[in-house]
């Protein structure tokens, strides 16, 4: 195939919805490798992670969990939004809430957190749980919550969602081992 072969007919065109999610998406991404690149710690480069989620989703609430070493238990370290003191420190068992279901099966998960459930110290209604996932491991989970009686977000922001939760993670493992490493942020 020569380059006369391909024509701009090939591509299919973007709707525009999906075109100002994508440039949401690819503005948040740029963000959070700027912060990276000048040496943004840890904990203020998974902030501006949770709250560009946030931003793009429109949600109530976005917020990090990350593994407790040596345990089986992840705990809330991140949270942007409503309510967002009250679930910091909370911990939740791998293997006994959709979290650890996330986490474990490195799978995005979308569903519904009912009052009475398990997980109650969370607030109700529609949450999207995408993993911290870099290709060879996944360090926590992005959960995004729309909140009581919202709908659960769109299939192209939670698309979105989930590109810049991978790269994201990507960013900033890359940045750690650099830093472990005693070498200068990549």
């Amino acid at each position: 195939m020569t380059d006369a072969e391909i024509t701009p007919a090939a591509w299919k065109r973007a709707n525009s919805t999906r075109t100002a999610t994508g440039r949401r998406r690819l503005d948040a991404t740029f963000e959070v490798m700027t912060a990276v690149l000048d040496g943004t710690d840890l904990t203020a480069a998974l902030t501006l992670v949770a709250a560009r989620a946030h931003s793009m989703a429109g949600a109530r609430l976005a917020f990090i969990v990350l593994p407790l070493p040596q345990t089986d238990l992840l705990r809330i370290d991140i949270a942007v939004g409503t309510d967002c003191a009250r679930l910091r420190g909370q911990t939740f068992r791998c293997g006994r809430s959709v979290i650890g279901r996330a986490f474990r099966a490195r799978r995005a998960l979308s569903t519904q957190i009912a009052v009475g459930q398990v997980l109650s110290d969370l607030p109700t209604g529609p949450i999207l749980l995408l993993p911290l996932e870099t290709g060879e491991a996944t360090h926590g989970v992005l959960a995004v919550s729309s909140g009581p009686g919202k709908p659960p977000i769109d299939t192209p922001t939670a698309r979105e969602l989930f590109r810049f939760a991978t790269m994201s993670a990507t960013l900033i493992d890359l940045a750690e081992e650099h830093r472990v490493a005693g070498q200068p942020t990549l």
